[in-house]
């Protein structure tokens, strides 16, 4: 034990330690901190898949093409289910391939090697680089998002938001605008408006500079009845 204290970033590096492989037999293994397990575990399984991708066999490549399919067609539907079963398909033989190309020393060690050291490093959010990658193509799979009644722009692309909108006065405006209601409604305005019955309607009209008549009022509010028209004429 050290008395020497060092900050924790995280509580996964209490309950999820970083287990090591540090000797094999009693013999020490020549790596400064030994070999994390994780590591193994991901040199191993790299190695399995090279060597069965190496085989160009059929069978896998049929498997491989069902799985991407699935994918495509839980986002895209029927064209993503062709073009997942065609890229997994014809992407599983090509790698088989451009792997038989390659040494044996380069593809049967190096290759497992840089694997395991790329999925075990963490990534700019904190996550394994594993993960992260793994996060990243679910969500380019996934179905298309959508926000305000329209599908989300790709990443690095531009789009130009131009909503069409109507612009009309209200009760708040100075100004007594032409408009014609019919009710059952309430108008409410911000002055005292002339009302005057008109040929089956009601019309109302500005009291500035108006003399009022005979048969015409006053009013701030007017009641409008199922079927009552009124006419606002500036």
């Amino acid at each position: 034990m050290s008395e020497a204290r060092l900050p924790i970033r995280s509580y996964q590096r209490i309950f999820r330690p970083d287990r090591r492989v540090y000797q094999v037999d009693g013999r020490r293994l020549p790596v400064p901190g030994g070999v994390p397990l994780e590591w193994l575990v991901w040199a191993f399984a790299s190695l399995v898949a090279i060597l069965v991708l190496s085989e160009r066999s059929i069978a896998v490549a049929v498997v491989l093409g069902a799985c991407a399919a699935a994918l495509g067609a839980s986002s895209r539907g029927v064209p993503g289910a062709v073009l997942g079963a065609v890229g997994g398909f014809a992407g599983a033989l090509v790698v088989g391939v451009l792997l038989g190309w390659v040494d044996w020393p380069l593809r049967l060690l190096l290759a497992p090697g840089v694997i395991a050291t790329f999925a075990g490093q963490p990534s700019v959010d904190g996550r394994p680089a594993h993960r992260y990658v793994v996060s990243w193509v679910a969500l380019r799979l996934r179905a298309a998002r959508r926000s305000l009644d329209g599908p989300l722009g790709v990443d690095g692309g531009e789009r130009v938001w131009a909503p069409r909108v109507w612009v009309a006065p209200d009760e708040r405006s100075p100004v007594l605008h032409r408009g014609r209601v019919c009710g059952p409604a309430q108008l409410v305005f911000s002055q005292q408006v002339v009302v005057c019955q008109g040929r089956g309607r009601i019309v109302l009209r500005r009291a500035e500079g108006h003399w009022v008549r005979s048969g015409e009022r006053l009013a701030e509010v007017i009641e409008l009845a199922a079927g009552q028209v009124a006419e606002v004429r500036p």
